[in-house]
Parts: structure tokens; sequence; C-alpha cells
């Protein structure tokens, strides 16, 4: 057997590596195992589309993690002494109409307001309410994202004992757009928030995610976010340097095929080859529900089958990036480009819907399309060379097409990839041959194909869905981050408690480990 670590850490998606982090802190010796070329898993940036433009491969601005002790309090100074900056644009999100109208969600409350009474003033007073609700149940919310959850039973037991919580009880299982016809009449400004609710790649009438909107201004106009400088990848570029400072080794290309278990215990890792690396005191695990049992012989059976059958998002995510001459002209104007996230959709509700129909059969509407895109270089100038911009698009898509699966992918990669640029230039004239330098186009099935733990091109791992939520995430026997049946075995990762996106979830994986070594949690983050 190779030598012995006391932790090692398969894969380095942020939330391994922010578990990780906490780990080498406390002075153990930690050993980072990715399968790739580069470290990150989904928050990568590189010069992937030309020399000298910056793409984010998957995560681009960062929300949650901002209301994460991670951040907020530095317990790892990545802000202070590992080089990790963040720059905070004024505008959050926009929302331009394929009429070619807006809405902007800033910072600032009262300047949202303003935006959405343009279009209805009766909803920019609405708005004001709702989001004024949002910041009430907030700090209930943040309380719980970033430790291990609550058992669900315990949760609804809690909640039941007050009228807030009782009202958090109702939202949880609702739809969205339950909740926005609950507050509010234009269909303009229900499609502006209801997606940005679907970035987290939930659909509007979906029972069971109405929180995921209700959170929304909360988080919006509490917690500004975040564009770290140098990209998303200065994240995991602030962890790595974290790492090593506390001694940690961490290597790439190296795929590990079996957690090897001894006496029920997690006791080692084998790699793809024959090497084996020894943990003596655990192993973190960034795999996805569905590949548990592929990668730990002898689960109890009631584990790996529900590990199997977590569901993903009903639809996934296409994503166009282009090195660009000049920064996008918008038919819309100045304003909406200037938010963190540009968004793209149908100026009416039912047009809006029927995209996600078309999804549940593998279809793309012909015409309409719902696009998110961002520019950061007017934020942090060092994304592209001077005057020059770097700009990504995203789009909703299935991953199963109607006609040859996700198979189809591969051979419609152009077609479709083409199709999606039609469709931004129907709001940004100058995104022509003569101002795009290069591209690249990635498929739905080139999410998995760049971190396992996307599988059907599913980005939050598991969808959010309320099965799938809290202390039932990614089920009710993993979702205390640990594996029941083998010692010493965790779990860390996007299909994890709190969720999608950047949010440093594995604090939450951290924590529990600390309490099972005995280790003091406060007294290493003091």
């Amino acid at each position: 057997m190779a030598d012995e670590y006391d932790i090692v850490l398969i894969g380095s998606g942020h939330n391994g590596l922010v578990a990780a982090s906490y780990l080498a802190k406390a002075g153990q010796k930690v050993l980072v195992l990715e399968q790739n070329e580069v470290f990150g898993g989904g928050v990568v940036t590189t010069e992937r589309v030309a020399a000298g433009f910056h793409h984010d491969t998957h995560s681009a601005t960062h929300i949650l993690i901002q209301a994460n002790p991670l951040i907020r309090n530095d317990e790892l100074g990545l802000l202070s002494k590992y080089g990790l900056k963040y720059h905070y644009p004024e505008a959050v999100f926009s929302t331009i109409f394929d009429d070619q109208s807006s809405i902007v969600t800033y910072v600032d409350l009262d300047r949202t307001c303003q935006s959405i009474a343009a279009i209805s003033p009766r909803d920019a007073d609405a708005y004001r309410r709702f989001a004024e609700k949002g910041m009430e149940i907030l700090p209930m919310i943040v309380e719980g994202a970033f430790v291990p959850p609550l058992p669900q039973g315990s949760l609804w037991s809690l909640l039941d004992q007050s009228p807030m919580g009782q009202d958090y009880m109702s939202v949880l299982q609702k739809s969205t757009l339950d909740i926005c016809r609950e507050w509010f009449e234009s269909d303009k400004v229900m499609i502006h928030l209801l997606k940005m609710a679907v970035e987290q790649l939930v659909a509007p009438e979906e029972k069971g995610t109405g929180i995921v909107l209700y959170t929304l201004p909360g988080f919006v106009h509490s917690y500004p976010s975040g564009v770290p400088e140098g990209g998303s990848g200065a994240l995991v570029g602030a962890l790595v340097n974290c790492l090593r400072d506390h001694g940690a080794e961490l290597r790439t290309d190296a795929v590990v095929d079996k957690v090897v278990v001894e006496g029920g215990r997690a006791a080692a890792v084998r790699l793809k080859g024959g090497e084996t690396i020894g943990a003596k005191r655990a192993v973190i695990a960034m795999v996805h529900p569905w590949l548990l049992s592929d990668l730990v012989d002898g689960l109890d059976e009631r584990v790996a089958t529900n590990a199997r059958n977590t569901q993903p998002s009903a639809f996934s995510i296409m994503a166009g990036h282009y090195a660009l001459n000049e920064p996008p002209i918008y038919h819309a104007g100045a304003a909406p480009g200037c938010a963190a996230l540009v968004n793209y959709a149908p100026a009416r509700m039912e047009p809006f819907l029927r995209i996600f129909d078309g999804f549940r059969y593998g279809d793309l509407i012909s015409d309409d399309a719902i696009i998110a895109s961002h520019e950061h270089a007017q934020f942090d100038p060092g994304l592209a060379p001077e005057g020059k911009a770097v700009f990504s698009v995203f789009g909703f898509a299935p991953f199963h097409l109607r006609e040859g699966g996700s198979a189809a992918w591969d051979s419609r990669k152009d077609e479709i990839g083409n199709w999606l640029l039609e469709r931004c230039r129907h709001y940004i004239p100058n995104l022509d041959d003569q101002n795009i330098i290069a591209s690249r186009f990635d498929t739905p099935l080139d999410m998995p194909r760049s971190s396992p733990t996307f599988q059907a091109g599913d980005v939050n791992g598991v969808a959010k869905y309320l099965p799938q939520f809290g202390g039932h995430r990614p089920t009710p026997e993993l979702a205390q981050y640990a594996v029941p049946g083998v010692e010493g075995l965790y779990l860390a990762g996007t299909f994890m408690h709190p969720g999608g996106g950047v949010t440093g979830g594995g604090r939450g994986t951290a924590i529990k480990m600390f309490d099972d070594l005995g280790i003091d949690f406060e007294q290493v983050t003091r």
C-alpha cells in the first residue's frame, strides 16, 4: 500500500475542497485525487475558447456562498490570505423580453422596484412586500444552510409551531408559479422572477419547488452576488492555496475506481491501475448517488437502492462560449446588460410555459427559447484582452432528445449550437460573424463528461424536489453526509444539502466529520 493519509478526498469540486480545507487546517494530513487535468469540477476557468479569453466552464456568479460563514467570516482565510477577491455588481440579474422591454433586479431594493414599476406599478409594491417577507425568513434559511440538515420530521415539527414556520411549510409544497400567481399580476414580472428560479433547473409548475423563488429576493438584497476576480475558478485556486499551505497533497489524472472497506470502515482507495492509498481516518467521496454502489462494495441494499433511485432535474443545460472583438450591444439598451446575469424570455406566460412542456417530450421549441448570458470582463477586465469580451450563453434543453435520446446530441451539436446563437441574435445585433473570434458549444451530454457528478446533464447533481430537500437530500439515509454501514466514508457535492450552485456546502461535511473525529470545529475556525 502507498503512503497513508488521514483524509483522502475523491474529486476536487469546490464542496469537497472546502471540507478538505477545514480538515487540513485542523492538522489532518490530506490527499486530494482528481481524475481530470485541472481541479475544480464545476468551478473551473480556462482559456478554453481562445488565448487570453478566460471562460467559466459552468458556474460564474457566486450567490449563495456569500451567506456562508466560509466567506462571510472568512473562516479559512480565502479572502485575507489565499487570493480570493470578489467584484459585486450593482445589478444582479435582468430579463430582456422578446419585445425588447426589460426588468432589472438590483442589490438595492428601491432601484429594483423602480424597474418593475415601469412594467407594473402594482407589482412593484407587491415585490417590495414579497422581498421584505423573504428577508424576514432569510436568517432561518441561512442558519440551516451550511450545517448538517435537521431530519425532515424534526424540521416539519419545528416549523409547525409558528405562523412563519407554517408559511414556510406551505411554500415548500407549492410550485414557483403558484407563488408568483399569489403575489403578482403581470406576466413579465412573473417571468422575470421565474426565469431566475429556473436557473436551479426547476420548471415553473413543479410542486415542491416554491422555496427556490421564495428565498431568492432575501439573498439578492441581503448578500450581494459576487463575480470572482480571475473567473469562477479563483475560488478553487484559493482553496488549493489553502490546502497546500496546510500541507495537503493534490494529484490530477488520478482515477479512483474503488473505496476499499476493511472491517466495516473505509480504509483505503484504489486507483485505476491498481495503486492503493491508505486513509487512516476518513474518505470523502464526491460521487453521484447513482455511482455510489459501483465505488463501494457491500452497501446496505436500502442505501444503495434509494441512491440509485434519486431523480435528476427534468431538463438540462447547454452552453455556448464566445470570444468577442467587442462587448455585446443590446436592442433593449445598456441597463439590462450591466447585470451579472442577463436573461432572455418570451413576454407572455403561455409561450414561456410551453417551452417546458416541450422538454418533457424531448423537444426544443423552434421559435422560442429561455436563455441566460454573462459578460464578466465588464467587471473584471483581466478576463479578456483590452477592449474585447468573454461572452457565455446558457440555454435549457432536454437531456434525452425525441429522436435518438441523449446520444443524438453529438450528431446535432452544430445544428443546435447555431440555433441557440440565432436566438441570441434577436436581442444582440452585434453578435455576428465579424464580432465572434472563436467559440465553443457544450451540450447536455458534455456535462457528465466534464464531471461525473452531473449525471443526466444535471449540474445540481439531483433535482431540487421536496423529496430530495434538506434532511432528505439526496436520500434520507445519506443526508447527514455519511454513508451508513461504512465507517469513515463521507460525501460532499452539489447533490448534497444545501444543493446546487456555488454554496460552499462542503462546510456541512466538515462539521459532521469534525464531530465524528472529536475535533473542535469552533476552535479551528476562530
